[in-house]
Order: C-alpha cells, then sequence, then structure tokens
C-alpha cells in the first residue's frame, strides 16, 4: 500500500515537470519553432547545392534537368523517356515541343543516320537546315550511341560552324558542355567576335574552356585575354607553364612581351589570320600596315572593315592613288569590289573610285573595242563612265547592261544587280516611256525586295507572299479574309499575262488546295491530281511504325529536292503527307514555310 502511494506521488511530480517544462517553452520565444523549420531548409539546401556542383563538375557534356519536370513534359510523346541517373542529356529544344523523344537516336540504325549526317553537312537548303536545327538540338539522350554521343557532338561543332548560326552557336555552348568533346566552337566563337572588333566579348569565351581539353590555340586567346584584363604577371605565367609542354612560336611571344613590357622588340608582321593580324595592329604602327595585308581571306577583309582599321586607311590610300598610279589602284579596286560582294562595303562608293580613272577620248567613244583590251576593274571603270556620258538612253542602257554582265563574269554577282538597278531607275525617271513594261516591273520588285530585304514575306511571288499565313491555325478571320485578296490580284495578273508561274508557285498552290482553300479559275489547271505516293523506304517506317525514322529518312529526301525538277510539285505533297501521317505539324509548318521563301 504504501509503495503504490509512493509511486502515485512520483508520477504526479514527473507530469508537474513536464508541464512546467512546456509552459516555459511556450512562453519564451515562440518564434524559436520557424527558425528551427528555417534551418532545416537552409540545411537541406546547402546539401543540394553541393550536390548539384558534383554532378556539374563531371566532365560529361550534358544540361542537367529536373525530373520529375521533364517527365511530366514529355508524357504525350509515344516513346519510354524515363530518365535513368546515367542518361546524358543533350539539347535546347524541349521534347514536348517538338514531339522527339528523348531516346530518339536509339531508333536511328547506323547507316540512315551517316546518310542523314551526309545530307544535312552538304545542303545549302533553308528549309532542310531549319528542320535539322529542331532533330539535333531537341533534348535527347547521348547514351544512344556507344560513344555515348562523342562524335556525333563532333558533327554538330562542324555543323554549327559550315551554317555560321552564331546565337544558336552561343546558346548551345552556354547551356551544353559540348566543349567538353570539342573545342572548335569556342575558338570559332573567340575569332567571330574578334573580327567583328567585340574584344570583351570574344574574350568571355576563352573562360568556357573545359579543363580535359588540350589546345594551344586556345592557350593563346586565354593569355591574350589577360592582358586585355591588365593581368599582366597572370598571363606570363601562363605563359611560361604552356611553354615547359608546347612549342609556342616566337610571333606570339615577341607580342606578348612588347605587350607586358618585358621587351622592346615589336617583332615581324603576321596576317595569316584574325588573331595574329591583332596582335600585329597591337603593337606595329599605323604607318606601317597596307590594306593588302587583309586581302587573302574573308575573316580578315571582315575585320579589316568592321573593327575599324579601314576608315583611316582607306582614305589614305585613295588619296595617295593618283590616276598616273594605275597599279596601286587597281588593286585597291579589286579587294573593295571583292569586300563589296561579301557585303562588308558598299558597292556605290566603288563607283566613286571609278570616275578616278582616266581614259582617252577615242577610249570612252569606241567603249566595246576598249573593254576588250582592258583587265579588271578598268573594264568595269570605263563601262561605268561611259554610261554616265551617254546622252541617248538606249545608249546608256546598252552599256548598262554590259556592265552588268562584266561584273557577273568576274564573279561579282552580289553587286551586279544593285549596281544595275540604281542606274536603271536614274534612267527612268529621266525618260520612263523609254522602259519596257517587263522592266519596270523588274524594277517595282526590286525596289520592294530593297525595302523589304529583312521582312519574313515577299508579295511580288505568290509562294513567298503572305499567303503562307494561311498554315497557321491560329490566324484571325479577319487577318484571312484580307489575306486571301491576294489570290485575286495574282488571278488578275496571270490572266493579263503579267505574271510568269515558277514550279514553286505551283507546289505551294497545290498545298493551299490541300488546306482547302478557294482559289481563283487560274489555278485550276495547275492542280496536281494524280495519287501522291510516299517514297518506298519512308513508307515501310511507317508501316512498321518507326516515325523517328520516317522523320530521318524524310530529311534525307528533303535534301535531294531540285524546284527546277517537273517532279518538284509531287514530291512536295509527299513530304507534307508524311508529316501528317506521323503528326508533325510543327514540322511541316517549319518546311513550308522555309521551302517557300526566297
Amino acid at each position: 500500500m504504501i509503495s503504490l502511494i509512493l509511486l502515485s506521488k512520483k508520477l504526479i511530480i514527473l507530469l508537474l515537470v513536464i508541464l512546467l517544462s512546456f509552459t516555459s517553452s511556450a512562453d519564451a520565444e515562440p518564434k524559436d519553432i520557424w527558425k528551427k523549420s528555417k534551418e532545416i531548409k537552409i540545411e537541406n539546401n546547402k546539401k543540394f547545392k553541393e550536390k548539384q556542383e558534383n554532378i556539374t563538375n563531371q566532365e560529361l557534356p550534358k544540361t542537367i534537368f529536373d525530373q520529375q519536370k521533364l517527365d511530366l513534359s514529355i508524357n504525350k510523346i509515344d516513346q519510354s523517356n524515363e530518365i535513368k541517373d546515367k542518361e546524358i542529356i543533350f539539347g535546347l529544344y524541349e521534347p514536348q515541343d517538338t514531339k522527339i523523344g528523348l531516346n530518339f537516336w536509339s531508333g536511328i540504325d547506323k547507316d540512315t543516320y551517316s546518310r542523314f549526317v551526309k545530307s544535312i553537312s552538304q545542303t545549302r537548303k533553308k528549309s532542310l537546315i531549319n528542320l535539322s536545327e529542331k532533330i539535333l538540338f531537341t533534348k535527347t539522350n547521348l547514351t544512344s550511341f556507344p560513344d555515348n554521343g562523342k562524335n556525333h557532338l563532333i558533327f554538330i561543332s562542324k555543323w554549327l560552324i559550315k551554317n555560321q548560326k552564331v546565337n544558336l552557336i552561343d546558346k548551345v555552348v552556354k547551356q551544353n558542355k559540348i566543349n567538353e568533346y570539342n573545342s572548335d566552337l569556342i575558338k570559332f566563337l573567340f575569332l567571330h567576335y574578334l573580327s567583328q572588333g567585340q574584344i570583351d566579348k570574344a574574350c568571355n569565351y576563352t573562360k568556357l574552356r573545359g579543363v580535359s581539353v588540350q589546345n594551344i590555340n586556345l592557350d593563346k586567346y586565354k593569355i591574350f585575354c589577360l592582358i586585355h584584363n591588365k593581368k599582366n604577371k597572370q598571363a606570363l605565367s601562363q605563359l611560361e607553364l604552356i611553354r615547359e609542354t608546347n612549342s609556342v612560336d616566337s610571333f606570339f611571344i615577341d607580342k606578348i612581351n612588347f605587350m607586358t613590357g618585358i621587351s622592346e622588340e615589336k617583332g615581324t608582321k603576321n596576317f595569316n589570320n584574325v588573331f595574329y593580324a591583332h596582335l600585329t595592329l597591337k603593337v606595329i604602327d599605323s604607318t606601317e600596315i597596307q590594306f593588302e595585308d587583309f586581302s587573302n581571306k574573308k575573316q580578315l577583309r571582315n575585320y579589316f572593315f568592321k573593327s575599324g582599321v579601314a576608315n583611316k586607311l582607306l582614305e589614305e590610300t585613295l588619296n595617295k592613288s593618283t590616276p598616273d598610279e594605275k597599279k596601286r589602284l587597281n588593286d585597291l579596286v579589286i579587294f573593295l569590289e571583292r569586300s563589296a560582294n561579301e557585303d562588308l562595303y558598299q558597292s556605290n562608293k566603288i563607283l566613286e573610285i571609278y570616275k578616278k580613272y582616266n581614259f582617252s577620248f577615242n577610249q570612252l567613244f569606241s567603249v566595246d573595242d576598249a573593254v576588250l583590251k582592258l583587265k579588271r576593274p578598268e573594264s568595269h571603270a570605263i563601262l561605268y563612265q561611259a554610261m554616265l556620258l551617254a546622252q541617248r538612253p538606249e545608249t546608256k542602257l546598252k552599256i548598262l547592261n554590259s556592265l552588268k554582265e562584266k561584273l557577273k563574269l568576274n564573279g561579282l554577282i552580289n553587286i551586279a544587280e544593285p549596281i544595275y538597278f540604281d542606274e536603271l531607275i536614274k534612267i527612268s525617271n529621266i525618260k520612263k516611256d523609254f522602259i519596257d513594261k517587263n522592266l519596270l516591273t523588274q524594277i517595282e520588285i526590286y525596289k520592294n525586295n530593297k525595302n523589304n530585304k529583312n521582312l519574313e514575306f515577299d508579295n511580288n511571288f505568290i509562294y513567298s507572299s503572305e499567303l503562307k499565313k494561311l498554315f497557321n491555325d491560329k490566324i484571325s478571320k479577319k487577318n484571312k479574309k484580307k489575306i486571301l485578296k491576294l489570290l485575286n490580284i495574282f488571278d488578275k495578273k496571270i490572266k493579263d499575262k503579267k505574271y510568269e508561274v515558277t514550279n514553286k508557285d505551283i507546289a505551294f498552290i497545290n498545298l493551299l488546295k490541300k488546306e482547302k482553300i478557294d482559289l481563283p479559275s487560274s489555278f485550276s489547271k495547275l492542280i496536281y491530281n494524280d495519287t501522291v505516293y510516299i517514297p518506298n523506304e519512308i513508307f515501310n517506317a511507317l508501316k512498321k511504325k518507326s516515325y523517328d525514322e520516317a522523320l530521318i529518312k524524310t530529311s534525307i529526301f528533303i535534301s535531294n529536292l531540285d524546284e527546277n525538277d517537273n517532279n518538284y510539285t509531287r514530291d512536295i505533297l509527299a513530304i507534307v503527307k508524311v508529316f501528317d501521317k506521323i503528326k508533325h505539324d510543327n514540322f511541316k509548318k517549319i518546311f513550308i514555310v522555309n521551302e517557300f521563301s526566297l
């Protein structure tokens, strides 16, 4: 009995202690509970960041994605898209947007892949280049390849550089560790921005180099950029380090030593590439530089004009090049003609230089005979002067046509048209009645193209007009009604024989018919009424429901499209039919918009 009483007393005391402890805690600091919660969250965040840093430090060409988010975003794709720990994900575009699954390349056999690579490496077709971009840069699993995508990434680097897709390269390099396998993209970006005179931006890319990449050129770029950022000691230490394991040319060493103040020797000039040209200009006085130094490569010419080197140098050279010094003047004009043809220099400025040449009265009077005896660019200059001096419009036009053909013959196609049409407009302003209707139409087209150079649509032609907007499902009824009026405009032109229908027009009209657009009567005879057959190898892939294979084989088929072929319309309809079968509406729109552009 006594023990039970003692036990009950102990229990009562214990309960009182617990109650007092709880009360004291509650009264003291009510925020302690939330503080604890925050500490736990901070601790978890630290662990998460450490985990992410460990993942990022792995030497793999990947972008890390949130697995839960990615799983949710690709449920609509009929493939196994479960992400495993060892998967290497590369790309920019989301699978749910392009309908290309993470394991896309696992369904493509080696032979088909090789043919695809060959096709898109050689093509200049805008439609295939843009389709290839979506295929190559949709986020995919590189472990589908035997070498974890190493050779695939090397190919992608070459494809990007060949197509000069600077903005796309920027995104790829920043969002994926593609440079772990290939340093060419970093070199390309560095030299591209250096040639534009954007040195700070060029130097930013030297920081993206992977630790495992051994490349002497990137080492040189990095050393130069350290000096550019006033880190001379670090640059010299880096130079000594690479000299222990690599042979570094004396030109580079001389320039670095001079720029860091170690030596007063400037060394020799070197214009073999943009980087060495830039180093040369950093140490050599501008009076020692000539325009010929930049004539060997387009990238050097680009650097010459866009980095500001040309401004003073050209002015001095032109002033010193008197009419009697024909050799010097000829070399300069050839250089400028080539640069203008590459859109680096204004062609109208060359016309002013043509006026500097001295020709005799007999040469100008018998210009056709004189041209036969003169070489480029004197032959261009005498034709231009003779055209300006001619009084009769028909004589002006005849000489202008000769000038256009001469420019084309000498490979200056890109400047022949603007020079021809700009002078033709001047002639038409003086005597418009002299110019025939076809030529006046061409002048109007030239004016529109010049004004609308960067526009997406060109309403001078059926296939490149705003009629392409009709393939957009989201187009409003009001806009659709407005655009459809173009059909009547083209219908009238065709009936009045003021518009010649091309193969591209015919193929495009058939696509409008397929979209159930009401077409004018003049278009009815252009409709393809035969059965459209899908090419055998694509058909077989569709039959097996191998839609990834069908997409790649369709891309190969597109590479062989020829708008001058009589079967062009049939082939276009077959390609669109494939896109419909595999339900790739987005790819179909990309194909149509880019295939039917100027």
